[in-house]
């Protein structure tokens, strides 16, 4: 039995382990900056790096270039030679809802349901804001009509009209979000137990829809066969 005391660099990597382990950090969630668990546990950066190190090459971590330390695997981390795990599914709903919410605008997303910042015409944002603080007052704290605003669905008449689909004005319906139309289409199409496949990975909003309404949810992707999602 070896009685010598833990190297600083073991200890670190224990407090690590140990809050993987109580599920304090679970799988994705982006682990301290160096500079903070440095300050935090009153050691040298050098000492944390290895320690980062140490528990990458266990598996317990990963490093994502340009981003930091992640936590890898399920709460109790991979030992060199123990008997491996079995496999993740190939999507978690509330691993992407989490990385979703919380990542910095420059990373992706997968499976998110909104456009990244550089594809959003922001001045044309701005232009209608400001149009619609200068409308009248009780236009500002009302709602608007149940089919949506009446002249933008005329506008999306005439769009679907040059792409030879003739439907009317008051058969459009604008919806606020994605998730308000998918919401619709869903309970009006779907009864219990009906199949849906859907992406992988896929709108972790339509996901938890699909599930709501008794789904039976078969996910696709360009790497793997299709599968069941429970």
């Amino acid at each position: 039995m070896d009685d010598r005391p833990a190297s600083r660099v073991e200890t670190t990597a224990a407090h690590i382990r140990d809050r993987v382990a109580r599920r304090a950090l679970t799988r994705g969630t982006r682990l301290p900056s160096v500079r903070e668990l440095a300050e935090k546990l009153g050691v040298s950066k050098s000492t944390v790096v290895e320690a980062y190190e140490r528990l990458a090459a266990e598996g317990a971590v990963v490093a994502r270039r340009g981003a930091g330390f992640f936590v890898a695997g399920a709460a109790e981390p991979r030992r060199p030679n123990a008997v491996p795990a079995a496999p993740e599914p190939a999507i978690d709903p509330s691993w992407i809802n989490r990385q979703a919410l919380t990542a910095a605008p420059d990373f992706l997303c997968p499976g998110a349901g909104w456009l990244p910042d550089s594809w959003v015409l922001d001045l044309g944002v701005q232009r209608a804001m400001r149009q619609a603080a200068r409308a009248e007052a009780h236009r500002r704290r009302q709602y608007d009509e149940p089919l949506g605003h009446a002249p933008l669905r005329r506008l999306f008449a005439l769009r679907l009209a040059e792409r030879a689909v003739l439907v009317d004005p008051d058969q459009v319906i604008v919806t606020d979000s994605c998730s308000q139309a998918l919401d619709l289409v869903c309970r009006f199409l779907l009864s219990p137990g009906d199949t849906v496949v859907v992406d992988d990975p896929c709108y972790f909003n339509f996901l938890s829809l699909l599930k709501a309404l008794r789904a039976t949810i078969v996910a696709r992707n360009a790497f793997s066969s299709d599968r069941k999602l429970k």
